[in-house]
């Protein structure tokens, strides 16, 4: 009977165990999941509202970039018709004011007449230029256009000789730029303790532009999806004016309707950008909606990230918090369990307990050396590790830096790389204020800055101000300018003879970089390498400097126009190649009395006719085209900056460099009996005999200008030119490279001969050559292959110049090959008396290079 019990007993604990064990399982279940939901809920919150962050920041950048943009192309805008109209003060029209001023304005009236067209044809939509002597300018509400107490105020500032910057009014269905130029009696100074008033021998009066700029809406709409830009004037501190509305539901008059408001409850209607155009009284707003997410692509997969660790870690959380949970009821259950045995079955011992129903204490486990080492419960020398640490975050912290400067952009004679990739706004802001601290400690408290019109310079130039402000060190910022005004404004300027300008010169659009003066001295490559270094190092000085605005542009023109002097009247057709040169050359032209015909001169950062790189012939074949239509005496070309030139004869011929620095020896030479002339490796041997022949000093150098102004102050050479169409002037000028002052003195040369330019260069009969053949061959590699055709190329009786990669003379002929110092390419040249010379050389010379890279490829005709 007692057994029978018993054994029922058991059977009945057994399916209470069962049930219990599946009540755990259960509830362990239940748990994890209940956590589970948990994190999907908050990951699924996050992912949202890391979407609306990534969403909002990319709208934000585009917001930017279009306000950026459509800065850049109102500043342009601008500087062009306020140089058209700045031009006056320098102008013949000047001077028929000043012959003027007795008689009763009918010369006169013929004169603005006759500026007004030249100004029209440069398309301009110039409505009014009217001159007004001092004090005898009032209100006229029935001219047209009329002259408002707006215009009053501006034409008295002008009498005063303070400056005036440009208004916008609204009549009619036009917006109209008045402007206003004072025209004074004698050279112009600034009187630095005068508040920035220019003073002058006397303000004979003001001439005031009325200039329709209507179609600037069209280059902003343009530009403009996904929102609205709107451009505004200040009028005080206080208000504003509306100039005009573009893009979405703009409306002419200020204001947007209600579907801008409706749009205003999305994320992308609460973000505005707004930035200030340089030089003027305006300012450019930018409020995106709905419609402008379809042009920013959004990147989901960082959002995923934290959602997914939370994923993850709810998981685990789930995991361990239903163990201890069930182990806490297992506990519970158990001392429930053995009390109710205790009093139901008196008779059984108390360590008859069922082991199923133990749980072991925390403290009984064993824990093994290894464990407590995956555990992390050994003892740690905390001291030691925060060392380690801290020495680890600095290695990342300089690894990071290195590969934010990268080494490529570094180059001999600049800094040069794709801009906002290599060159970005860390790089930049750290580049100024290393070069900053590099100005200071020559003893610099200013550096001077300018651009080019690149459509990225902007914004590279403002990072860059901003970087070397943070070192102390003060900004003097000379605006939109060709690289010589930079070099112009070291020499002139008492407060710096430093500088740096963004440009890359003649590569492509994709490209931008820095050109550097440091102590009036051009950096070497040592020097460039050195800066790298000082910005690894973070060797830099840290405050808080000013920016100030300068003018160079007038003085440049005016410096030129008292030394150059042409002996007759010649046309000149100009090629700016739509980059800055446009702003400065054909205005210098004209000054000097050309009459210019403009081609190309329109800043346009996409460079939309060719490339700004005169030395490749096919962009010069437009040039040629438009010598020969407008039966010109000449034609110009400039590069992407403004330090080199290319010349076209008046019967379409392409003048070499080599031809052009001949000129310029035989000109300066013959005043200056015995001086040196320096040119480079790739120019034609005909120099060193046609310069000894003249009286002068040949010497054959390096290429690249910094090399070559180097070698200038080395040997004080009066005269310097490269293959490349830089060509540096120190008689009469300050020995920098500089396409415009060239070009004058060119026209001066031309105009005192009393010959056509073809006649003058006949006298140089150029041997067969080739232009520059390039291999990509990368930069890593280009210097190697030149070094080792050095070592091993077999050249017979070949004389060897090795200064700058490799020249071998021979009797017949020359050969070059060297690195690029400005691309990744392997350049080559060759020179001979007559074809089958030029064959033998070219065959030689790939031989050479066929031995060390069989895999070269060497394009003849490229």
């Amino acid at each position: 009977m007692k057994k029978n019990k018993a054994s029922k007993s058991l059977m009945t604990g057994k399916r209470l165990d069962s049930d219990f064990r599946l009540s755990i399982t259960v509830k362990r279940i239940l748990v994890f999941l209940v956590l589970l939901l948990m994190s999907l809920a908050a990951a699924f919150y996050i992912f949202l509202i890391k979407m609306e962050d990534e969403k909002r920041l990319k709208i934000e950048a585009y917001s930017e970039k279009l306000v950026n943009e459509s800065v850049v192309v109102l500043a342009d805008y601008l500087q062009k018709i306020q140089s058209e109209v700045r031009f006056v003060e320098s102008s013949k029209l000047k001077r028929s004011i000043n012959q003027h001023q007795k008689f009763d304005g009918i010369e006169l009236d013929s004169e603005l007449r006759q500026f007004v067209r030249s100004v029209s044809q440069r398309n301009l939509s110039v409505l009014s230029f009217r001159y007004f002597k001092n004090g005898e300018a009032k209100l006229d509400n029935n001219a047209y256009p009329s002259i408002r107490f707006a215009d009053l105020d501006l034409i008295r500032r002008s009498e005063k000789g303070f400056p005036a910057l440009p208004e916008v009014r609204k009549q009619e269905n036009m917006i109209l730029l008045t402007l206003v130029q004072s025209i004074k009696d004698g050279a112009d100074h600034i009187d630095k303790n005068a508040n920035d008033r220019e003073e002058s021998s006397e303000v004979l009066g003001t001439l005031v532009a009325v200039v329709d700029i209507t179609d600037i809406k069209k280059r902003i709409q343009a530009l403009v999806n996904g929102g609205v830009t709107k451009v505004f004037q200040r009028v005080d501190e206080k208000s504003v004016l509306g100039i005009f509305e573009v893009g979405g539901n703009a409306t002419l008059n200020g204001g947007t309707n209600s579907g801008t408001e409706n749009r205003e409850a999305h994320v992308s209607a609460k973000i505005k950008k707004t930035a200030s155009v340089e030089d003027s009284l305006w300012y450019v707003e930018f409020l995106p909606d709905a419609s402008s997410e379809q042009y920013v692509s959004i990147n989901i997969t960082p959002a995923f990230v934290i959602p997914g660790i939370i994923i993850v870690l709810g998981m685990f959380i789930g995991f361990f918090v239903s163990r201890i949970l069930i182990k806490v009821v297992v506990r519970q259950s158990h001392t429930s369990d053995t009390g109710m045995n205790v009093e139901t079955n008196v008779s059984q011992e108390d360590d008859c307990v069922d082991p199923a129903h133990q749980t072991a204490d925390i403290s009984d486990i064993d824990i093994n050396p290894e464990d407590a080492s995956l555990l992390a419960l050994e003892d740690i020398d905390t001291e030691t590790q925060e060392d380690d640490d801290i020495l680890d975050i600095q290695e990342v912290h300089n690894q990071a830096l290195a590969e934010s400067i990268p080494d490529n952009i570094f180059r001999a004679y600049d800094i040069r790389g794709l801009a906002m990739e290599e060159i970005g706004k860390e790089f930049t802001q750290r580049l100024g204020q290393a070069l900053g601290s590099e100005a200071l400690e020559h003893r610099e408290t200013s550096l001077i800055v300018g651009r080019d019109a690149r459509n990225h310079s902007p914004q590279l130039v403002e990072w860059l101000i901003r970087g070397i402000l943070s070192s102390g060190c003060n900004v003097i910022n000379i605006g939109t300018v060709p690289t010589p005004l930079m070099y112009f404004a070291t020499e002139t300027l008492e407060e710096s003879s430093s500088g740096v300008i963004v440009t890359a010169s003649h590569n492509p659009k994709e490209y931008n970089g820095f050109k550097i003066v440091m102590g009036g001295k051009i950096r070497s490559a040592e020097d460039i390498k050195a800066l790298r270094q000082r910005i690894l190092s973070e060797d830099v000085h840290e405050g808080a400097g000013a920016e100030s605005h300068k003018d160079v542009v007038t003085s440049y023109v005016d410096t030129i126009f008292s030394d150059v002097a042409l002996a007759g009247e010649v046309t000149v057709v100009v090629d700016a190649a739509n980059a800055v040169p446009g702003i400065v050359a054909p205005r210098l032209l004209e000054e000097l009395g050309c009459q210019v015909v403009p081609f190309h001169c329109d800043l346009d950062g996409n460079f939309p006719n060719h490339s700004p790189d005169p030395s490749h012939h096919e962009n010069l074949e437009g040039l040629v085209n438009m010598v020969r239509d407008a039966q010109a005496d000449l034609g110009i070309a400039f590069d992407g900056d403004g330090d080199r030139l290319a010349v076209v004869s008046s019967s379409g011929k392409i003048v070499s460099a080599d031809q052009l620095l001949l000129l310029f020896a035989k000109d300066i030479i013959s005043r200056n009996p015995g001086a040196d002339v320096i040119y480079d490796v790739k120019s034609s041997r005909l120099l060193n005999s046609c310069v000894s022949s003249f009286g002068g000093r040949p010497i054959m150098w390096k290429t690249g200008h910094a090399r070559m102004k180097e070698k200038m102050q080395e040997t004080n050479a009066l005269l310097g030119g490269e293959y490349s169409g830089h060509i540096f002037i120190k008689d009469r000028w300050f020995g920098f490279d500089d396409g415009m002052y060239a070009a004058a003195r060119l026209l001066e040369i031309l105009t005192l001969s009393g010959e056509t330019l073809d006649e003058l260069i006949a006298e140089f009969d150029m041997p067969l050559s080739t232009p520059e053949i390039r291999m990509v061959v990368g930069d890593e590699r280009k210097f190697e292959l030149v070094k080792r055709l050095i070592a091993e190329g077999d050249f017979a009786d070949g004389k060897l110049t090795t200064l700058d990669g490799l020249r071998v003379d021979f009797e017949a002929g020359w050969g070059l090959v060297r690195a690029s110092n400005t691309s990744s390419d392997i350049t080559m040249r060759f020179e001979a008396d007559d074809k089958e010379a030029m064959h033998k050389l070219q065959s030689l010379f790939a031989r050479e290079l066929k031995k060390i890279d069989p895999s070269l490829v060497i394009q003849w005709n490229s």
